[in-house]
């Protein structure tokens, strides 16, 4: 397996006034072809920086982020912005859909802002129905579907471009326990079946165990690195004094 993603190095820092604030330090994190990482930590330890550093959403401090062997500092805006809406997927909390549109128009949005003609993605959009299990909702608005259905519309979304790296941010974070488990195994055989590789940040274990690799994140450190098989953690390198102490 290839490398997707290398963080080299990687620090982020905010400056408020004469303050400033050490987010992330020192991160060395690489993420391999096909692989379901799965970022975990206390609130504040800087679990969403580093995701949107990974996807291209924020540029670090020091450091180096590259995917696909390019290095995201290299880029020009217009080119970045490409990279974020065709060749990666994010998912987030909040489900992010249009009131007013439906949920193919809601799931071809990316194609929109790319400019593409939608005809030329219809069999694509049909897939992606498809996978999420919502082909007979294509006509019905966001107001009309549960939170669990929006948060499919908007994995949809997030595949339109059929991406090779998935971002989730607190994917199941505003449902419920059964929803959130579904979902979960969307995303699991959205690993599996269809070789996405996955980065997400998580506050629950359980959904942490659907990945194959469990990355501790404590004040801004990477403070172990866990393979998991089979919803198991079955290896621990530690990488940091917060956990050796």
């Amino acid at each position: 397996m290839s490398n997707v993603i290398e963080a080299v190095k990687v620090n982020r820092s905010f400056v408020n006034g004469k303050e400033t604030s050490h987010v992330l330090k020192d991160i060395d994190l690489t993420v391999r072809e096909g692989e379901f990482i799965s970022i975990m930590g206390p609130s504040g330890s800087g679990k969403s920086t580093l995701l949107y550093l990974l996807g291209g959403l924020d540029m670090p401090s020091e450091g180096t982020v590259s995917i696909n062997g390019t290095d995201l500092r290299t880029l020009k805006d217009k080119q970045l912005c490409a990279m974020r809406n065709e060749e990666v997927g994010f998912v987030f909390q909040f489900y992010n859909l249009v009131p007013n549109l439906s949920v193919e128009d809601n799931i071809a949005l990316p194609l929109m802002i790319a400019g593409k003609k939608r005809s030329e993605y219809k069999d694509r959009l049909d897939e992606c129905l498809r996978i999420i299990g919502m082909e007979n909702k294509r006509k019905l608005t966001p107001r009309e579907l549960s939170g669990g259905q929006q948060q499919r519309v908007a994995i949809a979304r997030a595949l339109v471009f059929d991406p090779k790296i998935i971002f989730l941010d607190e994917p199941i974070g505003n449902l419920d326990t059964k929803t959130g488990t579904s979902l979960m195994e969307l995303f699991k055989e959205i690993n599996q079946k269809y070789n996405k590789t996955i980065v997400q940040v998580t506050h629950s274990e359980e959904a942490a165990l659907y990945g194959t690799k469990l990355v501790k994140l404590v004040d801004g450190e990477i403070t172990s690195i866990d393979d998991i098989i089979s919803g198991q953690i079955v290896k621990t390198a530690v990488v940091s004094e917060h956990v050796a102490s």
